[in-house]
């Protein structure tokens, strides 16, 4: 019988390949089940003029009369018809493909099912030839034969024109409110909309906390002394998160300086009805610099090998980062400013560097036993940590708690401004504060053993490592031993650490348990040291994922 039943299909088989060859692509052969699709094109409809329900209810009233049983319902939410792509239309596809009982697919109307015009008749002639036919309630036609199917694409090229002209509608009114000064669109950073609800031409933007941090940094970007890194990572100390990509896109938005532009006013500046944060001269002065760079927001950045803590490096008493320069064919670290600059010999300040990174190495025989004390006491902080953070957030999230209450008041009038700014720099002040904190006392507890294995080899032979690297990998290492960068006091003669990477700030205290002294010989002989083998700097990969950092 099973062979019978198995000659029976080949032979159907046969003959539908036989039938495809002669007349074309058939439809296949599925079930007699169905699925209902309903759909709204935003969050307010969705929310508000229950418009699902009714298209559920009359699905569901067509699927009874036409003895189709339901398999399952998609949709149920807002997406836009503009396109294909949205994510439930394509599960839906996916669903009625896989599952062969599926012959229809219902809808309330055809623009329930796409407004792609062409591209939605292509789609549905392609559903057809797999069996499945799109039904649309409202427009209840007989796609099997030609006149239905004309019919039905003549309703999704209608659906699509509709779309075009409601957008090019839209476009006209929004270009209108642009030209009036207003912006229509969402409220850009640093910026808050008291009435985001209403229409472009009711909107009022107000310059937030942020919006001070804001201005700062278009400040800083004018005044040339930093780049473009530095300004980000002290917007992020003040509780402001940006990528290079987002910093060049908000000091180069005209939104700023108190002007709207965009495509539908084809590069036009207009004065915008918002109040500006930062003055126009600053504004162009700060993209003046920024587009001095060869590449967008990346800051140009000469690599000498005589001055590999440039920026790095910064003047204790002014704060102002090194530079470097050469005269003479010799090399100097320099700081910029309106202060007295300060100058000192680029060998000179290289070798101090030199002498403060000979604080972390250790003789070889030692290693072991510094490894299992190092492992102990990081366990030992670990532990600790986890405690500091748990308070420290909670700290956190009571102060953002705080802020949040004082800008209602402020925003509902039950405070005035003098009180606002006084509690709102305060609480940000100790936001700040209490970060930071968080940050450094943050332990990774992953794959603890490695990375103190790797800590060690790294600050087995530091010093020779970084004499001896590439200027990037100097850098590198640099950055991952003092995170924050070094300060140099002229006239002490000495340079400062401001933070250590904590795995290397473990290491000196615990040489002493070893009993093992200082290294006795000189900074000048490591310049002369031959390169390190095996991996130079690389190790510290491991120890770049901030752990105890």
């Amino acid at each position: 019988m099973k062979k019978t039943t198995n000659s029976k299909n080949n032979l159907e088989n046969l003959l539908e390949q036989i039938t495809v060859k002669q007349y074309g692509s058939v439809a296949k052969k599925r079930g007699n089940e169905g699925v209902i699709y309903t759909r709204v094109s935003s969050q307010e409809q969705a929310e508000n003029n229950g418009s699902l329900e009714v298209q559920k209810k009359y699905c569901d009233e067509f699927s009874k009369r036409m003895q189709i049983p339901i398999r399952e319902y998609f949709g149920g939410s807002y997406e836009s018809a503009k396109s294909d792509g949205r994510k439930e239309f394509q599960r839906m596809l996916t669903y009625v493909r896989k599952h062969k009982n599926i012959s229809y697919l219902i809808v309330l109307n055809y623009d329930r099912f796409s407004r792609t015009g062409a591209a939605a008749a292509q789609l549905s002639e392609e559903l057809r030839k797999e069996g499945i036919i799109v039904k649309s309630v409202m427009q209840d036609i007989d796609t099997s034969t030609a006149t239905g199917r004309l019919q039905e694409n003549f309703f999704h090229m209608l659906n699509n024109f509709d779309n075009r002209s409601k957008s090019d509608r839209t476009k006209i009114n929004t270009r209108e409110v642009m030209l009036k000064g207003y912006w229509p669109y969402h409220t850009p950073m640093g910026y808050k909309n008291l009435n985001e609800k209403r229409r472009a031409c009711f909107h009022k933007h107000i310059i937030t906390e942020q919006g001070k941090e804001l201005k700062k940094a278009f400040q800083l970007k004018a005044d040339g002394k930093l780049s473009n890194k530095e300004i980000i990572e002290r917007l992020k100390l003040r509780g402001v998160n940006l990528t290079e990509k987002n910093f060049h896109w908000v000091i180069s938005n005209p939104f700023y300086a108190g002007y709207v532009t965009g495509k539908l006013l084809d590069g036009k500046l207009v004065k915008g009805q918002h109040p500006p944060l930062i003055d126009l001269k600053t504004f162009l002065k700060a993209n003046e610099i920024l587009n001095q760079a060869p590449c967008a927001g990346i800051p140009k950045v000469q690599r000498h090998e005589e001055v590999p803590l440039k920026i790095f490096a910064k003047d204790e008493l002014s704060g102002q980062p090194f530079t470097g320069y050469i005269t003479k064919g010799n090399w100097y670290y320099k700081t910029r400013g309106r202060v007295e600059p300060v100058n000192i010999s680029a060998t000179k300040l290289n070798s101090l560097f030199v002498s403060t990174l000979t604080q972390f190495e250790y003789k070889k025989e030692h290693k072991n036993k510094l490894a299992k004390l190092l492992s102990e006491k990081l366990k030992i902080k670990l532990a600790q940590s986890v405690d500091d953070s748990k308070l420290l957030k909670k700290r956190i999230s009571e102060l953002q708690s705080q802020l949040e209450k004082i800008e209602e008041k402020f925003v509902l009038g039950q405070i005035n401004q003098e009180l606002f700014e006084k509690y709102s720099a305060k609480y940000k002040d100790e936001l700040v504060e209490m970060k930071k904190e968080f940050r450094n006392c943050s332990i990774d507890s992953s794959n603890l053993e490695n990375a103190v294995e790797k800590c060690l080899e790294i600050a087995q032979n530091i010093s020779s490592a970084w004499v001896s690297a590439s200027f990037e990998n100097k850098q590198r290492l640099q950055k991952l031993i003092f995170p924050e960068g070094v300060l140099y006091n002229k006239k002490k003669g000495v340079v400062r650490t401001l933070r250590t990477n904590s795995l290397f700030a473990a290491i000196e205290p615990l040489k002493q348990v070893t009993g093992e002294n200082k290294k006795s010989d000189s900074v000048k002989n490591r310049f002369k040291s031959s390169k390190v083998p095996g991996t130079g700097i690389e190790p510290a990969h491991p120890c770049e994922r901030q752990i105890l950092s």
